[in-house]
């Protein structure tokens, strides 16, 4: 449906009509007042009496003066009301002044004539005023009329009277009028409504390719693994276009040519790759497309399109589309039909075209993550290679560090102790941070398989407080147990689990300056294994909960020194051992860390059974 029009559309309207209107006013009024003046002219010849020849003239002459004004000062279309208005005036006057002169014989036919063909005319516009003086000189000649005759019958409707002929030509000129009037708007309603039509058609054209677009978008969008995107944009572009054939060549910089990377047939199915390569200038078409991103083949050049083996026959038309990147052709789709209109083909161009812009970007977004995987590959590589390097010289000054405490090369001094238990624990705090390292490289490169084995959750948090570093505690802050009894054993990763219980009691022991850290473990009602590391140091803001388990990400402020590997790893490891790590925390009262894990590798989880408290009782280390 069409908007309604708005109250300034409707005044415009309005005018224009008007304009319209007083345009074909003072072609009337030339047409009666040379109609009038060829009549007196008449009757002077005849030597009629009582016609007054110059005074007849002198009001043709007023008309004349008036529609010529009218017609030749285009700038009165702006004032066109006021304009009609002065018109309306100017007739009535003529009028009026005739009356006066002369109401009987046949000047009262001469100015009769007037009358009907110039000041009926008037009340046909859509204002009242037009009406109400044609009203008002009829009323006014005949109540002079009935001033001179007396009021009989006969005076209204006499020779003289105007009524009958105002209401005769009051009929039939508003007929006239409205009639062409309505005709014309019903020729422009028709030609909006053409208009329209097409519009609404045009429109609902590009509703359709933008959703088809779409949904190519979504398709393309899907992967970005490089030869499934490729079939993928081929069997899309086939699919849409409603094609016979398609195939993508990309450019292959080393050997200066385009290569043929994928091809459908006609069936949808995927086209034997043939070893076919294109010179880069070897082509005509090709050569065409670094100046316009489409080209259309037809006839025979369509029929030389490389790469037709699947095709199953000759084609008729031939589409080109370029890839770009960074506005350097990198490649091109082309599709082929065996048959094609000519609006069809107006179609297809524009559809490809926008299948073309889509592709571009999946291709280049395939090499992005091409390129980052690649750069990741050679990170986790150096990261590997040096932190293994630096692991081994590390490893050996520990190792002197020990015998010397020892006292195997001689008694050393308190203060040469302090220095080097100093000495150790940075060093045991920089043998942790490429222990992590090394774990996480080992990860991402899956070199880091599943040791499972079935063991003593307690035994295992037992061994992993005993093993804890003397450097990682201070004299204000207790290691305290929870373990619910009877804990059930476990198949999992010992290694693995270690490390996480490790990287959470180390991280509760970085951030707690005074008071306590709880290991705790038991059963979840769901009968899963769950260990919690709580401690009461400063807690962790509500806007950091989201990352802290980001690689390198720590709270800024929180002091705690290390690169943000620690809470990482955890995740990481307890993902593998298919469980799942959360947090909860309140700034100044402490965090508590849970890992849930199953008691059994998938598919071998045992039944539920009665669950065990988490934390029924805390002793202190």
């Amino acid at each position: 449906m069409g908007a309604p029009l708005r109250g300034g559309e409707v005044m415009r309207s309005g005018l224009d009509d008007l304009v319209t209107f007083n345009h074909w006013l003072c072609l009337t009024r030339l047409r009666a007042a040379g109609a009038v003046m060829l009549f007196t002219l008449g009757l002077a010849w005849l030597r009629v009496g009582n016609i007054s020849t110059p005074y007849a003239f002198a009001v043709c002459a007023g008309l004349f003066a008036v529609s010529g004004i009218g017609l030749s000062w285009p700038s009165l279309a702006r004032a066109s009301r006021l304009f009609f208005y002065l018109q309306s005036l100017a007739d009535l006057a003529a009028i009026t002044v005739g009356i006066g002169i002369s109401v009987h014989g046949l000047e009262a036919l001469l100015f009769r004539s007037v009358y009907a063909l110039v000041i009926v005319p008037a009340s046909l516009i859509s204002v009242p005023s037009g009406l109400v003086m044609a009203a008002a000189a009829t009323i006014g000649h005949e109540m002079l009329l009935v001033h001179e005759r007396g009021l009989v019958p006969g005076t209204l409707y006499g020779v003289e009277s105007l009524m009958p002929p105002f209401l005769f030509f009051l009929l039939a000129q508003q007929c006239f009028f409205y009639g062409a009037h309505l005709k014309r708007k019903n020729t422009a309603l028709a030609t909006l409504a053409d208009r329209l039509e097409e519009s609404h058609q045009r429109l609902g054209a590009e509703a359709r390719t933008s959703a088809a677009l779409l949904d190519v978008a979504r398709t393309l969008s899907s992967t970005l693994e490089a030869p499934e995107l490729l079939a993928r944009v081929n069997s899309t572009t086939r699919q849409q276009l409603g094609a016979d054939w398609s195939a993508t060549f990309l450019v292959d910089a080393e050997r200066g040519t385009f290569r043929l990377v994928a091809v459908t047939d006609a069936d949808g199915a995927p086209g034997e790759l043939a070893r076919l390569e294109l010179p880069v200038s070897g082509w005509a078409p090709v050569g065409r497309l670094a100046a316009q991103p489409l080209v259309v083949l037809t006839g025979a050049e369509a029929e030389r399109t490389p790469g037709l083996g699947t095709c199953g026959g000759p084609l008729s038309t031939t589409i080109l589309a370029a890839l770009y990147r960074e506005h350097v052709l990198v490649g091109f789709l082309a599709v082929g039909f065996r048959s094609l209109s000519l609006s069809e083909r107006e179609q297809a161009v524009e559809f490809l075209s926008g299948i073309a812009q889509h592709a571009t970007i999946v291709l280049r977004n395939a090499r992005l993550l091409e390129e980052v995987r690649l750069a990741s590959a050679m990170k986790s590589e150096f990261v590997g290679a040096v932190s293994h390097e630096l692991r081994s010289p590390l490893n050996v000054m520990l190792g002197y560090l020990e015998m010397t405490l020892d006292g195997a090369f001689g008694p050393i001094t308190a203060e040469q102790r302090h220095a080097l238990r100093r000495t150790q624990e940075q060093s045991l705090a920089l043998l942790e941070m490429i222990t992590a390292l090394l774990d996480m490289n080992r990860l991402e490169a899956g070199r880091l398989p599943l040791q499972r084995a079935r063991l003593s959750v307690a035994q295992l948090l037992e061994e992993v407080c005993q093993q804890l570093p003397e450097g990682w505690r201070r004299p204000e802050v207790q290691l305290r147990r929870a373990l619910a009894p009877g804990l059930p054993e476990i198949e999992t990763d010992a290694g693995k689990l270690k490390t996480v219980v490790r990287n959470l009691l180390h991280n509760a022991f970085k951030f707690t300056e005074r008071g306590h850290v709880t290991l705790g473990a038991g059963l979840t009602p769901a009968g899963d294994l769950a260990i919690t590391v709580a401690d009461t140091g400063c807690g962790i803001p509500s806007d950091a909960i989201h990352y802290i388990f980001d690689m390198f990400r720590q709270v800024p402020g929180s002091g705690g020194g290390g690169v943000g590997l620690g809470l990482h790893l955890v995740s990481r490891l307890v993902h593998v051992l298919g469980g799942r790590v959360s947090v909860a925390s309140e700034v100044g009262k402490g965090t508590c860390f849970t890992v849930i894990l199953p008691l059994a590798a998938s598919g071998q989880r045992p039944s539920r059974r009665s669950p065990v408290p988490l934390a029924p009782s805390a002793d202190a280390a």
